[in-house]
């Protein structure tokens, strides 16, 4: 018999088999409870009742499971592939789609054009103020967060991440967190309210500290109940989704890897629908705090993610021979300088992207050469058109077209 929504069969079964249900699904050997209790949600309000979150560890729940621990590892080796030059900007490439994901899950505006600028000043250590920079600090080092331990640490990751985006009218009015109300609204209906007080939002979030550390519990289920959890506690009056999907992510990270992590608001982004609608089930009164449904849909959309990493690197990887064989062939034998800078450009271009520009001083850093020597090896390479002027004032290079397409397509 197949795992069926608890609402389903309450309108499907009758009252009678549906107690049955709930009772057998609480106790069964694959049923796990939860600490954390929620209060119902109807229409528009909060019920009385109260709902103790549980899952079962069904099959289809144990093969997601194991297919995102298949991915992660598939991941790894295929980084481990990677020219080393090419790593962190490939990283890069995935943290500025992951951050205008996590914008425009929000209804932020941004561009990538404004994330990689932002990102290229944090890697040089540039201090200039610039919005939404905490946002791409806490991605570049997601994997350097620590496991959250204290009350504080959910405020100082909002600190670090949205403090500064955030309407002064909509900053925390309490010790550390909200005093007031706070609702969740889809511009039709109300779709969820926050835990009513800082005193009961302190003692949720104690106990979500308590849960995270709770090894009785599968690290992936775990991180996603508190994912929900945290949501639904709603400690600030803005920034809930963006803390709450980071948090997810710098667990994520340090059970995966890395690139697992920074890809899940890129994968919840594509399909927004299905993760609004998961979430906003849990609290409904015939579901009683089943998180089964709502762990498949995390996970599917985790395990999206990283296989839209896994296709992007194994095609781009497909390209690698052709680079490589190119760069070997007679032309370029009396030209090592030329040919080792116009390579790394080569990769470059295909892995992070095609129209990405090369200003002179980055030149300098890939290739440890002069200003001097690089205005002599790019002039050369741009009177063969294997590279284009594309700024003057400070000068940028950018591969062109035509020997990209001559490189992958011969």
């Amino acid at each position: 018999m197949s795992y069926e929504k608890l609402t389903k069969i309450f309108y499907k079964r009758g009252e009678e088999y549906y107690n049955k249900e709930i009772d057998k699904r609480k106790n069964s050997y694959g049923s796990y409870l939860t600490p954390l209790t929620i209060r119902g949600f109807r229409k528009g309000q909060i019920i009385n009742e109260s709902f103790q979150l549980f899952y079962v560890n069904t099959h289809k729940l144990m093969s997601l499971n194991n297919q995102v621990l298949i991915n992660s590892s598939k991941i790894s080796s295929l980084i481990s592939k990677l020219p080393k030059f090419v790593i962190e900007p490939y990283f890069h490439k995935l943290i500025v789609n992951e951050a205008q994901s996590n914008n425009e899950i929000e209804g932020i505006r941004s561009t990538k054009k404004e994330l990689k600028e932002v990102l290229d000043d944090l890697v040089k250590s540039d201090k200039k103020r610039k919005r939404f920079k905490g946002l791409m600090k806490t991605y570049l080092f997601i994997d350097k967060i620590k496991p959250f331990t204290e009350i504080s640490d959910f405020r100082k990751l909002y600190d670090d991440l949205v403090s500064d985006e955030i309407d002064k009218d909509d900053e925390p009015d309490g010790e550390l967190f909200r005093k007031g109300y706070v609702e969740v609204n889809d511009g039709t209906k109300t779709t969820h309210i926050g835990v009513s007080s800082e005193v009961k939002i302190i003692e949720s979030l104690n106990a979500l500290i308590n849960y995270l550390d709770d090894e009785r519990h599968s690290e992936l289920y775990r991180y996603m109940v508190a994912h929900y959890n945290y949501e639904y506690i709603h400690p600030f009056y803005d920034g809930n989704g963006r803390t709450g999907r980071l948090l997810v992510c710098s667990y994520l990270s340090r059970y995966l890897e890395r690139y697992s992590a920074i890809t899940f608001s890129y994968a919840v982004n594509r399909n927004k629908s299905k993760y609004y609608k998961a979430l906003e089930e849990i609290p409904s009164p015939l579901n009683k705090g089943d998180m089964t449904f709502y762990l498949v849909d995390m996970l599917e959309l985790l395990s999206a993610g990283q296989e839209g990493i896994i296709e992007d690197l194994e095609v781009n990887l497909s390209k690698t021979k052709r680079i490589e064989q190119s760069f070997k062939s007679e032309p370029w034998h009396e030209r090592k300088e030329e040919a080792e800078l116009l390579r790394i450009m080569t990769y470059l271009s295909v892995f992070i992207d095609d129209e990405v520009n090369f200003p002179v001083i980055k030149l300098m850093e890939i290739s440890k050469k002069s200003r001097y020597k690089i205005n002599q090896i790019m002039s050369h390479l741009e009177n063969e058109r294997y590279v284009k002027v594309v700024k003057q004032r400070p000068k940028e290079y950018k591969v062109t077209d035509d020997f990209l397409e001559n490189i992958l397509m011969n």
